[in-house]
Order: C-alpha cells, then sequence, then structure tokens
C-alpha cells in the first residue's frame, strides 16, 4: 500500500504555499540562512519520522549553535513536533505502515501512549523542579542505552505484546522528555518493539503519542508567556512538515529487521551522547 501521489502532491503544494506567503508578508527573511535552517529540519524529520527518533535531539543543539534563544527555540521545536507528529502518523496510516481504524490493533495502544505522555509530562514538569537534573539525565541515559543494546541483541527475536508494559513506557518516556527535553523517541519507540510491537507500527505510534505530548507542553509554554519567533518558526515547520510523506513511504519500503536493528542502533547512540552530555 502507498500514499496516493494527489495526496503527497497537496501536501507538498500546501505546505510550500503557506511558506511563501509568510514570506511575501515579510515574517521570513529571504537569505541561505532560512534555506539551510528548511532544509536541515527536513533532513532531522526525515530521520525520526522515518525511525522513531532524533528530532529534537538532533536539531536543538545545532539551532541552539547559530545562536538562537533557548527560550525562543524550545516552544519551536515542540510547536513543529506537534504538528509533525500528527502529520506523521496519518501517512504511516495511509501507506500501510499502522492501522488506527476503530477496530485495527493500533489504535488502542496509541491512545493509551498518548495519554500516558500527557501524564508523565505533568508529572516530569513537577518533579523535575525537586529532584537533581544530573543524576536524572545520567539514569534516564543509561536506560535509553540498556534498552538500545537489548534492541540490538533480540533482533530475530519475536515478543509478545503487553498493553501494560506499554503503559509503563508512556509514563517513563514522556517523564524522561519533560526533564531533559529530549529522548522520548529512542526510549519509546525502541521499548514498543521490546513489548511486542511490530518496527512500522512502533515508529508510527511514537509519532501519534508524541504529537499530543508536544501539543500539552507547546500549551504549557504559550500559557506561561513564551514568545515565538516566526522567523524560525516558519522554516523549521515547513522543512518538518515537508518531509513527512516521504519517511512514510521510506519505513513502508525497510524489511522488519532493519528497521528494528536501525532502531537499535540509534537508540544506542542516543543513550550514549545522553551519557556524554551528563558526565562531560
Amino acid at each position: 500500500m502507498r500514499t496516493p501521489f494527489y495526496i503527497r502532491l497537496i501536501w507538498t503544494l500546501a505546505v510550500s504555499g503557506g511558506f511563501l506567503i509568510f514570506l511575501a508578508a515579510g515574517e521570513v527573511e529571504i537569505g541561505l540562512a532560512t534555506l539551510g535552517i528548511v532544509l536541515l529540519c527536513f533532513a532531522c524529520e526525515l530521520m525520526d519520522s522515518s525511525l522513531g527518533m532524533g528530532y529534537g535531539t538532533t536539531l536543538t543543539p545545532v539551532l541552539l549553535l547559530f545562536g538562537y534563544d533557548p527560550l525562543e527555540l524550545v516552544p519551536t521545536i515542540l510547536i513543529s513536533e506537534f504538528l509533525s507528529g500528527f502529520a506523521a502518523s496519518f501517512f504511516h496510516a495511509e501507506a500501510g505502515n499502522v492501522d488506527f481504524s476503530r477496530r485495527g490493533p493500533h489504535l488502542r495502544p496509541a491512545a493509551a501512549l498518548a495519554l500516558c505522555s500527557v501524564a508523565g509530562v505533568l508529572a516530569g514538569v513537577h518533579l523535575a523542579l525537586s529532584v537533581d537534573k544530573a543524576v536524572l539525565t545520567i539514569l534516564i541515559g543509561c536506560v535509553v542505552l540498556g534498552a538500545g543494546l537489548f534492541l540490538l541483541a533480540s533482533v530475530r527475536r519475536t515478543f509478545t505484546y503487553r498493553l501494560w508494559k506499554v503503559l509503563l513506557l508512556g509514563i517513563v518516556a514522556s517523564f524522561n522528555k519533560a526533564v531533559s527535553g529530549g529522548g522520548y523517541g529512542p526510549l519509546l519507540t525502541g521499548g514498543q518493539i521490546v513489548s511486542g510491537v511490530a518496527g512500522r507500527a512502533a515508529v508510527a505510534i511514537t509519532s501519534f503519542a508524541e504529537g499530543f505530548t508536544c501539543l500539552v507542553a507547546t500549551l504549557a509554554f504559550l500559557v506561561a508567556g513564551s514568545s515565538l519567533n516566526m522567523g524560525l518558526l516558519v522554516p523549521v515547520v515547513t522543512g518538518a512538515l515537508l518531509s513527512v510523506p516521504i519517511s512514510a513511504n521510506i519505513v513502508r519500503r525497510l524489511d522488519e529487521r532493519l528497521i528494528r536493528a536501525a532502531v537499535a542502533g540509534l537508540t544506542i547512540i542516543m543513550g550514549l551522547v545522553t551519557l556524554g552530555r551528563a558526565l562531560l
């Protein structure tokens, strides 16, 4: 099954048209820097929507090096992940990677993860104020690294699905997101596969649940009075949304064991990077 060409074409034209409208209105500067952000976000979201991880973890430090204010950058990343997460779950469903129909096998775990993710974010924001973040970061890095190693060692194994595992996973992953600002995808995608969810479906379900998580976090930032830099937000969102239809078709073509191996390898890298930041 493949997403119809006309849907992908309409999506690409709509996203590009929106970008041009903001460009014409003077909200976005014309230049190589803007084009570079669009291409960077395109590449990061292509990786994230294809393997279920890596967008915020990769994009945030790069844009910080460009000199953007973290208070502007964080809500911008969350808004783009909120929009691209829901868009990716739609295109994954259209491509046949996941079945979100009412009687399908994936709607229930996706909805459960979304709800648990909201609970985990709220709990994480509250608890992070009283817990040493350096210790938490080390623990999170160990958990992510352990999940990646276990997944790599069991690429050829088949696991039995258990809903309680997925529910616990959603709370832990979203708490991770709240206290560290990243690491949601590696833990949630890899953990789902370990819990018995197929690789393609795990990637799509992660996009769906992360959309809800980032929506709640975005609303929290806006309620708190955070401002948005439209000159940054528009190219970030544009690049992310343009990549979504392509990534869904990439996942559709990949062998299931290759997806699991790729997720395992990237999860291990994310775990090592998290530990490195905490210890160095």
